[in-house]
């Protein structure tokens, strides 16, 4: 078979791409030392990486687990749900991107924080503190600002370094994780962002048959106990400003509301 130059350049030419072809590789994820914003995915990452420490370390939070397995399934799904109500609202901007989780801390602290992408830590304690399901939502809903809108996520990155950031998404060893964890868990907001989150849970409870006066009520609640420090309300300041600005409900949010008392005693009781 007679090959002619044009033929020849023609094999040379497809040769040299099938090699360039063979030696490209996907792209290496670049995590930013200054990165000021993290995608839905890059939250997920991180959070997901501290939900796993908080599991391990079992001295700082225990997890809840009954010697009554089904009802620790029960209870687990139950509070899921309660998050997945909340979460799926309109105001939230990434409803659909984050994974949203529950997990359960059995611990006699009064407190509730959460994680990067979604992830929420719920104290046996607080569940025995309230009095209604609708106190627990409110309160799931006022926490719901704090992630969704990235000032947890920010906030580790401002006390951690952008370094550790890129490192748990790079999959990287990270000495300071367990840190983190605890950081979280202690992390306080200012009053101002504290009174933007109590309007921004009404917002979203507003819409359900949720009585709308369950986060005023959680916080007097909270506020008249007297045998412990509630941490919850001393990481998120201004209890009476709180209450007063609560008094105020938005419109549209009628009286043909519930608390749910008696389903959300019957599960508490069993603790």
């Amino acid at each position: 078979m007679r090959i002619t130059t044009n033929s020849l350049w023609s094999i040379t030419l497809l040769c040299i791409l099938v090699i360039f072809s063979s030696c490209e590789k996907e792209e290496p994820i670049i995590a930013a030392k200054n990165q000021e914003e993290f995608s839905s995915r890059d939250q997920n990452v991180i959070g997901a990486r501290l939900v796993d420490q908080v599991k391990e370390d079992d001295h700082n939070f225990p997890i809840f687990n009954s010697d009554n397995t089904a009802f620790t399934e029960e209870l687990n799904v139950y509070l899921n749900r309660l998050l997945q109500t909340v979460a799926i609202s309109v105001p939230v901007v990434n409803r659909n991107d984050f994974e949203w989780s529950v997990t359960i801390i059995d611990a006699p602290d009064i407190h509730l924080f959460t994680a990067p992408g979604g992830h929420f830590f719920v104290y046996t304690g607080l569940l025995k503190a309230l009095d209604s399901e609708a106190q627990l939502i409110a309160m799931m809903a006022h926490e719901l600002k704090y992630t969704d809108e990235s000032k947890t996520i920010l906030s580790l990155k401002d006390e951690f370094g952008g370094v550790a950031m890129g490192d748990i998404l790079l999959g990287n060893k990270v000495s300071t994780i367990d840190n983190m964890a605890l950081w979280l868990r202690d992390l306080s907001y200012a009053e101002e962002e504290v009174l933007e989150a109590d309007q921004y849970a009404l917002d979203i409870v507003c819409p359900y048959l949720y009585d709308n006066d369950g986060l005023r009520a959680a916080i007097m609640r909270l506020d008249d106990v007297s045998e412990q420090t509630v941490e919850w309300l001393v990481r998120r300041p201004g209890t009476t400003k709180r209450i007063e600005a609560l008094e105020v409900q938005p419109e549209g949010c009628g009286s043909n509301e519930s608390d749910f008392a008696d389903r959300y005693q019957s599960m508490i009781a069993r603790l």
